[in-house]
């Protein structure tokens, strides 16, 4: 599979293996420089010092942040290796392998301008493990160092993105491409223990708020979010947790896209909190149960991060 910016480039994003809602209504669930001015582009940071090579050769961007626009140099068009530069500042630590982070990102191609993704589009940030191959290699280089409200330059030549195979229709092979990143945060969630629960009481769904977040945003009907999640039986047996993929799961909660027990349960959680489901099974897979793990009539607990509601 082609290994698209975490699937990413969700036009090409989440439209293969990481498509799929998990839980699921109907299937069992599958077992996420220093900073300166462009326009002082001497001081900004770059990783072509050693280089007579200049990012600003290639591409440029705005530094608001609002929706970012890339500029390409027609002239230049394949670079000989990894270029970018911070073009507004942040703060906090900085990004490191293995590090979960939510990002807003626009992609062109080098050669024309032409965008072909931008989840600015989409309405949603995205979520994404870095340094750990889960992306293109531009982007798992490119990315380290940066810091929560930051937005970065990558111009990124084909071998460090999608090589001779290209990707997808928008994408053709040996393709330089050209991204403004910005980094939302850095996630600082830990994966939770596994919950200790007492069989549930008449069949009702039992919601515990763990920790009450923080934010004003509340989930209801409709929503889009993404969270992370330990989903276990009564007895303690894990049966799927995003924490295992390393990825966040993003789905539209109150429409039939999850299980009942989710839609029902993750309405009016806030951002930044973790809520245990405890679901009996009419709101879950009920008679028919799902898969080999979750057998007929199985209540289920979940754990869920709420990481970002996005609309």
């Amino acid at each position: 599979m082609v290994r698209i910016l975490t699937c990413l480039i969700s036009v090409f994003l989440f439209a293969t293996a990481c498509s799929s809602d998990s839980p699921t209504t109907d299937s069992s669930l599958t077992s996420t420089e220093t900073t300166l001015d462009i326009k002082d582009s001497s001081e900004s940071q770059e990783n072509s010092s050693n280089s007579s090579e200049s990012i600003f050769d290639y591409a440029s961007s705005t530094t608001d942040s609002s929706r970012p626009v890339i500029s390409v140099t027609k002239s230049k068009s394949t670079p000989p290796k990894l270029l970018f530069s911070d073009i507004r500042s942040g703060e906090g630590p900085q990004v490191e392998a293995g590090d979960l982070i939510e990002v807003q990102y626009v992609g062109a191609l080098l050669d024309s301008g032409l965008e072909f993704d931008a989840s600015w589009d989409r309405g949603q940030s995205f979520f994404v493990l870095i340094g750990v191959g889960a992306v293109i290699q531009g982007w798992d280089q490119g990315i380290l160092g940066m810091q929560s409200g930051s937005r970065r330059l990558l111009v990124i030549p084909p071998e460090l993105a999608y090589g001779e195979q290209g990707a997808g229709d928008a994408i053709g092979p040996d393709s330089s491409l050209a991204f403004v990143v910005d980094v939302l945060q850095i996630v600082e969630v830990s994966p939770p223990e596994i919950p200790v629960v007492e069989p549930l009481e008449n069949d009702s769904l039992l919601m515990v708020d763990e920790t009450v977040g923080t934010s004003d945003k509340a989930v209801e009907p409709g929503d889009t979010i993404t969270v992370h999640y330990l989903g276990t039986l009564e007895d303690g047996t894990i049966f799927d947790a995003s924490w295992r993929r390393g990825q966040p799961f993003t789905t539209q909660i109150g429409v039939g896209r999850v299980i009942p027990g989710w839609d029902q349960g993750m309405i009016g959680m806030k951002e930044g909190g973790r809520r245990l489901l405890h679901i009996p099974s009419d709101l879950a897979y009920g008679k028919n149960g799902s898969g080999s793990t979750i057998g007929p009539d199985t209540p289920l607990v979940f754990v869920v991060d709420l990481l970002r509601i996005h609309n």
